[in-house]
């Protein structure tokens, strides 16, 4: 009999946990935004879309500061630097431009 075994060791099944809530929109002052992957010159293009997004909540909600980060491969997690960069903000949104 063969028996496949994982390395990392027994697969645990965790309950996901979602991030804290703001109370209210106008508590949000620095807002993230991490592409998952570089700019498409041929479709849909996310640094775009983040600028049409930051005007709206700075005009509707009173966001001050946006930060925007893109993942240079796509299929990869983002690394632990980059991830850090985020760590002042009130809200960060992750997204595809497809």
């Amino acid at each position: 009999m063969i028996e496949l075994v994982d390395p990392r060791g027994a697969w645990e099944e965790r309950p996901a946990q979602l991030s804290a809530r703001v109370e209210t929109p106008g508590g949000l002052r620095k807002i993230g935004f991490l592409s998952n992957e570089p700019e498409n010159p041929t479709g849909p293009h996310f640094p775009g879309y983040t600028r049409v997004l930051s005007g709206v909540l700075r005009d509707r909600v009173g966001v001050e500061a946006f930060h925007l980060e893109i993942k240079p491969v796509l299929s990869r997690p983002a690394e632990t630097a980059m991830l850090e960069r985020f760590r002042g903000c009130d809200a960060v949104i992750n997204g595809l431009a497809k």
